[in-house]
């Protein structure tokens, strides 16, 4: 009898689910990595995106070679304001920049600022948390972006708009105040080509389980790509979010060294089980060892860009 309640369910769960998450005790195969390419198969119908290495500090580039637009996710503190506009560049020209300040901390809002200031990039328009609007510490972002006179707009979950081909969507926060500037973060999906990329933010628990619990918990379903909350932190990533985001990739923005003891080995520990349990595992990468990196999303699939 147990050998065919055994047979039945491993013939039964991979029909409700495509991996064999219900079935942790199998050992499954090394996380299966995106084929390296060196040049774009198609740019009319593709995505770059560009996790920079920004030390302690988070961005997430995204561009659009058909209309020649970038989409930048926070920048890390002020001093990587040039490395951030390099990157930008380093795909080609560029005509129309994009930015969304997931919540006010320096080492998310410090590269944006700088670049407004100087005007190292032809920016259009600024997306920001909505709870955070009233926050201090965004007031010279927001100056900067009225003297220059372009487009700023407040983003809480249930709003989304369109880059290029892709669909940006916010599933977090809800327009309402927060104890915590971190819980405030903007959560960001971007849906390009059948795939799915989650940008986390800072994230913690709280934000992380209330998302679960919300209508928008589809949308964040078996991701592609995970941008790990908070720099790895083990007050972010819980084995309930990482449950529902079920990611293939798990990327994790963080400083060498860094004060914090970031990524945190409890959080690695929960990553490296999601890999032993998930169907094609989970390859998880680091800015501090991998430095900056690119993936190009396209019809034949999701790749890595040398």
């Amino acid at each position: 009898m147990c050998l065919i309640t055994a047979g039945i369910l491993f013939l039964y769960f991979p029909l409700v689910r495509k991996d064999f998450r219900f079935l942790p005790f199998l050992k499954l195969e090394k996380p299966t990595e995106p084929a390296v390419v060196d040049s774009l198969e198609d740019p009319e119908k593709s995505l770059c995106i560009t996790f920079a290495n920004v030390g302690e500090g988070d961005c997430t580039i995204i561009y659009d070679p058909k209309t020649k637009s970038a989409l930048i996710i926070d920048a890390g503190y002020w001093n990587y304001a040039a490395h951030v506009t390099e990157q930008v560049k380093s795909f080609g020209e560029v005509q129309n920049v994009q930015m969304i300040l997931t919540h006010p901390h320096s080492d998310h809002m410090g590269g944006l600022t700088e670049i407004l200031k100087k005007k190292m990039l032809p920016v259009t328009q600024l997306y920001y948390s909505a709870p955070t609007a009233g926050e201090s510490a965004f007031a010279e972002l927001k100056e900067e972006a009225e003297r220059q006179n372009f487009q700023i707009r407040a983003l809480a979950a249930g709003d989304s708009f369109f880059f290029g081909t892709a669909q940006i969507s916010i599933v977090s926060p809800k327009n309402e105040p927060y104890e915590d500037l971190n819980n405030a973060s903007l959560a960001v999906v971007i849906a390009h080509e059948g795939h799915k990329i989650l940008i986390a933010g800072d994230m913690e628990r709280e934000a992380e389980s209330a998302l679960c619990d919300s209508e928008y918990a589809t949308l964040i379903r078996d991701v592609d790509i995970l941008r790990v909350g908070h720099h790895g932190s083990n007050s972010s990533t819980s084995y309930r979010f990482l449950d529902l985001t079920y990611p293939g990739i798990a990327v994790i923005s963080v400083g060498a060294g860094n004060a914090y003891g970031h990524p945190d080995v409890d959080v690695l520990s929960r990553l490296e089980d999601l890999a032993r349990k998930r169907s094609g595992g989970c390859l998880i990468l680091r800015t501090d060892q991998d430095g900056d990196i690119t993936f190009v999303s396209e019809p034949a699939g999701l790749k890595r860009l040398k």
